[in-house]
């Protein structure tokens, strides 16, 4: 993995430096920086591939064509052999250097030949274009902004950047940076920034499947634009031919991991495998093994002391059935707060996945040992493994059978009598959840139930920012996304593909591996899987349990062993979670109520501190249970804190 950043606009090597180093952890193995008259591109290297080439920027032969690249082009090998026949030469075995011969031969069009993950800019000298890209689900990121901005005396006219840190240290556009009131709302509406708008105004992310162009003065066409290459595709055209049986669908699906598997190990540094011991990622461990000798294959966890939040048990389990070199930590409560500062200083943006938390140090962990790990990302999403799809058949039942007096009247005070507890997922939680989801139209149930507040609770806590919002303005862009799906299993799986995915999972994957130099691989995520369970039925996915399909595979059949153990292919989905409501019970309470109700931002004044005084009050006697919301509103202004009030350009 690498870190890339680039502007158009008044050249300053010291400040384009500034702008790539603050990168480092995502390439703290080499560096560079290409600088002509009006486009400065660097970048940082975390080398994995040909470690003695691939020095970036990379130009082609006459230079006529630099880029700046992240990521891994996982189809590289055949993209190479087809751009070889074509003439082109290459100097070493980097995936690099088929970005570039690609765009020679295909134009803007190369990126529906790359396959993998990955975000580059190009500069086209001779027509005196950037061209840039992100790959099709999200996995690596990418910033810009279009507007330009002037001060100390330099000038930017377009920007990008792997993270938005990079952009704060030019000191044309970091006094400039405001935080927007439509991102807050956001953030509030979901636990992370959503959609194609970041924290600050006037700075945008590409979103995933989009490519860009931003043409120079004076050429052809000069400006910004922006399309799509690839979308999800969940509706029913997509399906063509007749629907295959569960067993040709499961064979089909553990050829294509096997092959995504196989083509994520090309690396010349040490691999290994996060592995919960969760179906998905101990999926990932059980084919890897099948491909290498499993003593060879290293696994790495991390467990807790609190036992509803442990897995390390079940991961122990899993890597004895498969006979791989596992490795395992521990830690304490005190180890997790540790993190907590140093992990919300080094993010981009307010993001209030606390699973971050534990994955970051998983990721620590594992970096002591090998510098790329393969994840189990993206299973939940595909097959369908969220609690919430098995909450939507009694959902429609209770929608249609209990009328919205009785609801409000009965129902929702006699769940409230529910005893709360700190454990993880209790029933009270998921009780509040489900009554709080069935009262909205049906196709906003998904981002209802994971949502961090109701519209109520937003109308009493941001009265300013809320007024007039109704769940349709909410979540107006996941309606339009899902018009057209009438099944509630596609609309579920379109939220958590378009929206849950890329903008939560795949977010909280790079910031806390890249925090550590570590690239994690994907292969659930692997483009011709999606594209091939997308186009399956709604009931190979959800049919008396979860990931109907991918248990099957695991299974085995027609000959085939199973793949692990029926106490993983049938456990329970637990989550990667740490005990944040018992903390802010204990622990925590202190610096919680110092964060909500004392060291409070003034760029934050839309809040009312009543509202959050209630709600801290509530949590704390156990009278409910608001961990949820209480540490969205504990990351906002930890982040505003350390992010909105200092100097952050280095140059002046």
């Amino acid at each position: 993995m690498c870190g890339i950043v680039g502007y158009v606009g008044t050249p300053d090597p010291e400040v384009l430096t500034a702008m790539r180093d603050v990168l480092t952890h995502r390439g703290p193995d080499e560096c560079g920086n290409f600088v002509d008259e009006l486009v400065s591109l660097g970048h940082r290297r975390l080398s994995i591939i040909d470690l003695e080439h691939g020095h970036q920027p990379a130009t082609n032969p006459d230079g006529s064509v630099v880029l700046v690249y992240n990521g891994e082009i996982y189809n590289h090998l055949t993209v190479r052999g087809e751009l070889e026949t074509r003439g082109y030469q290459y100097d070493s075995r980097c995936d690099t250097e088929s970005v570039i011969h690609a765009y020679e031969a295909y134009g803007t069009a190369c990126v529906d030949h790359l396959d993998g993950m990955f975000a580059f800019v190009l500069f086209d000298r001779s027509r005196g274009v950037l061209f840039g890209a992100r790959d099709r689900l999200g996995k690596k990121p990418l910033y810009y902004t279009s507007k330009p901005f002037q001060g100390n005396g330099r000038l930017v006219e377009f920007a990008f950047a792997s993270e938005l840190k990079s952009l704060r240290q030019h000191p044309a556009i970091a006094p400039a940076l405001e935080i927007s009131d439509t991102a807050v709302l956001s953030f509030l509406l979901h636990d992370y920034v959503a959609g194609t708008q970041s924290v600050y105004q006037h700075v945008q992310r590409l979103p995933a499947g989009h490519a860009f162009t931003f043409g120079l003065p004076g050429s052809a066409r000069e400006g910004f634009r922006a399309w799509r290459y690839w979308d999800i595709d969940l509706s029913p055209k997509h399906s063509t031919g007749p629907t295959p049986t569960e067993q040709e669908a499961s064979e089909r699906v553990r050829t294509l991991l096997t092959s995504a598997v196989e083509a994520r190990l090309m690396s010349d540094v040490p691999l290994g495998v996060l592995l919960s011991g969760g179906l998905d990622s101990s999926l990932v461990t059980s084919l890897m093994t099948r491909l290498r000798p499993p003593h060879t294959v290293q696994t790495f966890t991390i467990g807790f002391h609190e036992a509803s939040f442990d897995e390390s048990r079940h991961a122990a389990e899993a890597a004895a059935y498969l006979g791989t070199d596992h490795h395992c930590r521990r830690f304490a409560i005190s180890d997790v707060q540790d993190q907590m500062d140093g992990l919300i200083d080094a993010l981009d943006e307010p993001f209030a996945d606390p699973s971050i938390l534990p994955y970051s140090m998983l990721c620590q962990f594992a970096r002591e040992h090998v510098t790329v790990a393969m994840g189990g990302v993206g299973g939940d999403e595909l097959f369908a493994g969220y609690d919430p799809f098995r909450a939507i058949g009694p959902a429609r039942a209770y929608a249609k059978a209990i009328p919205n007096w009785l609801h409000r009247g009965a129902v929702v005070p006699l769940a409230g009598l529910i005893p709360t507890s700190s454990r993880n997922m209790p029933l009270s939680f998921k009780a509040a959840r489900f009554l709080r989801g069935v009262t909205v139209p049906q196709r906003a149930w998904p981002p209802v139930w994971m949502a961090p507040f109701t519209i109520a609770q937003l109308e009493r806590l941001v009265p300013d920012l809320a007024r007039n919002l109704t769940v349709e303005a909410g979540y107006a862009s996941f309606l339009e996304e899902s018009r057209g799906l009438e099944h509630d299993v596609d609309r579920m799986l379109s939220f958590y593909q378009r929206f849950y995915l890329p903008d939560d999972i795949l977010v909280k994957a790079d910031r806390a591996s890249m925090l550590h130099s570590l690239e994690v691989r994907s292969p659930l995520l692997d483009t011709a899987l999606v594209a091939y369970v997308n186009s399956l039925p709604p009931r190979m996915k959800l049919r008396r349990t979860t990931k109907y399909l991918l248990k099957r595979v695991a299974e085995g059949g027609n000959g085939q062993g199973p793949l692990l153990p029926r106490s993983i292919i049938h456990r329970r989905k637990k989550g990667f979670g740490i005990p944040i409501a018992r903390w802010i019970r204990e622990g925590l309470y202190d610096l919680f109520h110092e964060t909500l109700l004392g060291n409070w931002p003034s760029s934050l004044g839309m809040f009312e501190r009543s509202e959050v005084a209630r709600l801290l009050d509530r949590h704390r006697r156990g009278a409910e249970n608001h961990y949820k919301e209480l540490w969205a509103r504990f990351v906002l202004p930890s982040w505003v804190n350390r992010h909105a009030r200092r100097p952050t350009t280095a140059v002046s």
